[in-house]
């Protein structure tokens, strides 16, 4: 099963006032029927890469090899990731982690999680967190109809994490107005 599925995403879109219910279904049919773990492309992580500086950068490179090694551990949130950051659709980030807690709390209480991932909410939201970046640049790679919101994606997560810092400068470089800031008194 690829999540979110059309279905999924046209009715969240049709009925955005049924979201928590249809995400909470939709993560109950995630713990029963997980996707199969598949591994990294690092062919389509460079080219998602790519589209936000050009290769090769030691720096985009070493976020490159960071990603393609966390990924057999981000496997057991990569279902979660791409239901809770689809690229069709962005959800409150509190809302987010509201899901996620509670998938990862259920998880949990049916032995689905590691020892570390069970026992640490912070390191599955980590995890999550990277599984939609590798996602994001996947799709970005690919040219998705969606790009604001996939380099959106991106920017939130890059932004967090020392280890992705070389990631958000190249995005700081070539994407600057996702940095500004700015405010009104009104």
């Amino acid at each position: 099963m690829t999540l979110p599925t059309p279905d999924l995403i046209s009715a969240l879109l049709a009925q955005p006032d049924d979201a928590d219910h249809l995400m909470r279904d939709a993560c109950a049919v995630l713990r029963h029927q997980p996707p199969a773990p598949a591994p990294a492309d690092p062919d389509a992580l460079r080219a998602g890469l790519a589209r936000i500086a050009p290769l090769p950068d030691k720096g985009l490179d070493a976020v490159h090899q960071r990603l393609l090694d966390d990924a057999p551990a981000g496997a057991a949130t990569d279902g979660i990731a791409a239901l809770l950051r689809p690229a069709e659709m962005a959800f409150d980030e509190a809302q987010e982690i509201d899901w996620a807690v509670r998938h990862w709390e259920a998880c949990r209480a049916a032995g689905q999680l590691d020892e570390d991932l069970a026992a640490d909410f912070g390191e599955y939201w980590r995890r999550l967190e990277w599984s939609a970046l590798r996602r994001h640049l996947v799709l970005l790679g690919q040219g998705h109809a969606q790009e604001r919101r996939l380099l959106a994606y991106i920017v939130k997560t890059a932004s967090r994490y020392v280890a992705l810092a070389p990631l958000k400068r190249a995005m700081e470089a070539r994407f600057p107005e996702f940095f500004e800031l700015g405010f009104t008194l009104k």
